[in-house]
């Protein structure tokens, strides 16, 4: 999260927005899709999955720290996590008033398992996305700094996406790509919700583009998480991520800086061969490598019977109360 202490980027707005959403909420209340409602429905329904409901908070409309003081006012106990703590066995028990600020994702919240949670005004109106946790990791990773151009390849329906554009904070560009007509309609209209106005979308099979095309002259940065079985996926339609391309060809482009590689599969085939095999390709092999032992208060990494294994990322249903996920981050 950022720090709270950093008074003068906050402040100066806080009270106009801080206002705005205090309003919305008393009048979604009256309807029935204000917080009370949702906690309402944490306590009554329970929870059959021990998968809890993750919102990133969407800094392209507000702050974390309005994010949080607009929670409290709402009565949710907002608690942070540390990497210290047991995971599961907290967020496993999660009180129904209770909100955690994640331990190893900026900006993301832990809320109850709600199956009303998307009808929460706050999620409504985009000032949280819901993303489930292990897809946050690829933009998260990757952390282009401010005005870097982006490759996001596959990228319907544009979560990861969006949250790559709250990390360059709206500046620099992102090429979002995918041959999914059907598909990118629905992420035009879900980044336009978001407040997401420094993307270029193109409905086209990546493997067809000329990455060389001087209008990417600037990219140096690529998020790459092609369709697969999807065998990972335990969660809700609202979360989904992946976007349609056929498996192929990394992405060659000389002045690329760094990539992260992902899917929502839990198959050996479709996560550590591909990166053997994309590691034993002559270009990747000269221009790539991968970073070593990322975000290291994750524990749950790739499968050791490959000498990178360590090196990657792998999330699962029991052990990060998440959907299955892998990733990979290479570095130029």
């Amino acid at each position: 999260m950022k720090s709270t202490t950093e008074g003068e980027l906050y402040d100066w707005a806080v009270d106009e927005s801080y206002n705005s959403v205090s309003e919305n909420e008393k009048s979604l209340t009256k309807i029935g899709r204000g917080v009370a409602a949702i906690k309402e429905s944490n306590e009554q329904k329970g929870s059959t999955l021990a998968i809890p409901r993750y919102a990133r908070i969407n800094t392209l409309k507000w702050t974390a720290k309005e994010a949080i003081e607009t929670l409290i006012d709402e009565d949710w106990k907002v608690v942070s996590l540390s990497t210290e703590d047991d995971f599961v066995e907290r967020v496993g028990h999660i009180a129904a008033d209770e909100v955690f600020i994640d331990p190893h994702i900026e900006d993301l919240l832990i809320f109850p398992h709600s199956n009303d949670f998307h009808r929460y005004w706050l999620v409504e109106q985009r000032y949280l996305i819901l993303q489930d946790k292990a897809s946050c990791l690829p933009a998260y990773l990757l952390s282009p700094p401010l005005d870097s151009h982006v490759f996001d390849v596959c990228a319907a329906p544009g979560m990861k996406t969006s949250h790559v554009a709250a990390i360059l904070q709206g500046t620099g560009k992102i090429w979002a790509i995918d041959r999914s007509a059907d598909r990118m309609e629905t992420m035009e209209r879900m980044l336009e919700e978001c407040g997401v106005n420094n993307v270029s979308i193109f409905n086209e099979d990546f493997l067809r583009v000329d990455v060389n095309d001087r209008k990417f002259a600037e990219v140096r940065y690529a998020v790459v998480d092609p369709p697969c079985s999807g065998s990972g996926m335990v969660k809700r339609m609202d979360e989904l991520t992946g976007g349609s391309a056929p498996r192929g060809a990394p992405v060659q482009s000389s002045e690329i800086y760094r990539a992260v590689y992902s899917t929502c599969s839990v198959y050996e085939e479709e996560n550590e061969q591909v990166v053997d095999e994309v590691l034993s390709d002559t270009y990747v092999r000269q221009n790539f490598r991968l970073a070593s032992r990322v975000l290291p208060s994750w524990k749950f990494r790739g499968l050791d019977t490959y000498e990178f294994g360590s090196d990657c990322l792998r999330a699962d249903p029991a052990k990060t109360l998440t959907n299955g996920f892998f990733v990979a981050f290479l570095k130029g």
